[in-house]
């Protein structure tokens, strides 16, 4: 009597020890496909406008004075000819096909060298001119001016000691010939005012300068330009127009400002003869492995899970990346104690804006591993609560990234007197992949932009 007894109580014990047994399944191992990530190109096309009014006031800005000047009889192949032209009036232009037209009112005064002594020259008149005009590949601005006719105003007179005298037929010659070295001039003056480089350089650079869209979330865009095009400038009313095409990474980040360094490396000009009428931009997201834990253990940490007299309790939950799937590692006790592991690959689904995992079961060796050890977890609803956890909602997310990017649209100026505006039309999630920090979200959005330049 007192064997048996002895022998219940060992048997007792030993099955209390057993069951109460740290015991896991073998564990997936956390590793990662290596993968060649292909660089997400955004197209942004940007139509900017440039008003002739802006372009004409700027050139009465920074044209005053004397505009030409020559004080030698021996240059331009000692023509025996100084002159000197002085803007009298204001500037006016107009566009005409893909040439700039304007009118300069201007004073001369002009000493022609003769055999005996000099005869000197005043009067008013207006040049009439016209720049064709291109961006060279270096940014430069390439500008050929002709003089194409010239008009006086007052007429030109000859200085003499017995009075003036009128002489338009030789300040017609004298100023004919000066007409090569005059637009010349203009060329240097008006591509030495105008250089396009500075005002790209710049916008280049700053574009580079991480943007937040929401300071409540800590929502940050980061763009890596990498190439820059442009259609040719034309003619329209009283605008010139252009097509300026990017080609650029986004990236969208949670938290502080994304470390970046710009790159102040301005590539060279690609001339464009079209680009699209909307931007098409692709933004790469992560969900990290820590939020979609969070969402998770929301869901399952405390649950507990009953088969006949048996039951679990969920004391934590872990997930981590397998090549192209994702591993959910669940922390057990009560009538089992140890880790069991379930995987299974992250897709999206678009009707739910949520990212949900598919074929989500018990891991092939956790599953071999049960089967001997305590096949009733298979009879419970453990694995479909687990399904019904590994759903991580994209909605607030994307109608955050969304709101975000149309307010920045609404006036975003880029630098003073360059303001860029637009509307997002759509932006949608295109594909989702398992990468070392976690859940990886490509955003694809499509939309227009304007930018308007003022007071140049």
């Amino acid at each position: 009597m007192l064997f048996r007894l002895t022998l219940l109580t060992t048997f007792f014990l030993l099955f209390s020890c057993k069951s109460s047994q740290y015991t896991s399944a073998p564990t997936p191992g956390e590793q990662y496909s290596t993968y060649v990530e292909e660089p997400l190109i955004s197209a942004l096309t940007i139509p900017v406008n440039i008003a002739v009014s802006d372009l004409v006031n700027s050139l009465n800005a920074r044209l005053q004075g004397v505009l030409y000047e020559d004080k030698s009889y021996s240059d331009n192949g000692n023509d025996a000819l100084m002159l000197r032209l002085t803007k009298a009036q204001q500037i006016t232009m107009f566009l005409s096909g893909n040439a700039l037209k304007y009118r300069i009112p201007l004073k001369i005064w002009a000493k022609q060298k003769l055999l005996v002594g000099a005869a000197e020259v005043e009067g008013d008149l207006a040049l009439n001119l016209k720049t064709t005009y291109g961006i060279n590949p270096d940014w430069s601005l390439n500008t050929h001016t002709t003089v194409e006719y010239h008009e006086w105003l007052s007429k030109p007179v000859l200085k003499t000691g017995l009075g003036n005298l009128n002489i338009e037929s030789l300040a017609n010659l004298m100023l004919n010939r000066s007409k090569t070295s005059l637009s010349q001039t203009l060329d240097r003056i008006v591509s030495q005012q105008f250089s396009l480089k500075p005002f790209v350089q710049s916008a280049w650079t700053s574009l580079q300068n991480p943007v937040l869209l929401n300071e409540q979330y800590r929502m940050w865009i980061k763009t890596t330009p990498v190439s820059v095009g442009i259609t040719p400038l034309v003619a329209d009313g009283d605008n010139l127009r252009a097509k300026i095409s990017v080609d650029c990474h986004n990236d969208v980040t949670f938290g502080e400002k994304p470390a970046f360094r710009a790159n102040s490396s301005l590539p060279n000009l690609r001339n464009l003869q079209d680009a699209p009428d909307e931007f098409q931009m692709r933004i790469a997201t992560d969900v990290p492995f820590a939020e979609a834990e969070r969402l998770a253990r929301a869901n399952m940490i405390g649950q507990v899970f009953e088969s006949g007299k048996k039951k679990v309790t969920v004391d934590d939950l872990k997930l981590w990346g397998n090549n192209d799937r994702i591993v959910a590692s669940a922390k057990l006790s009560g009538s089992f104690n140890g880790n069991i592991f379930f995987i299974g690959r992250p897709v999206m689904n678009p009707e739910k804006n949520r990212i949900e995992v598919a074929d989500l079961d018990f891991h092939l060796q956790t599953s071999n591993f049960l089967h001997k050890t305590a096949a009733w977890l298979f009879s419970g609803t453990i694995k479909k609560r687990m399904i019904e956890s590994m759903n991580f909602p994209l909605e607030q997310n994307i109608t955050q990234v969304r709101s975000s990017i149309q307010e920045t649209l609404r006036h975003y100026e880029i630098q003073p007197g360059v303001v860029l505006t637009g509307n997002l039309d759509s932006l949608t999630v295109d594909k989702t992949r398992v990468t070392p920090s976690g859940i990886r979200v490509e955003l694809y959005s499509r939309g227009k932009v304007n930018v308007d330049v003022k007071g140049l």
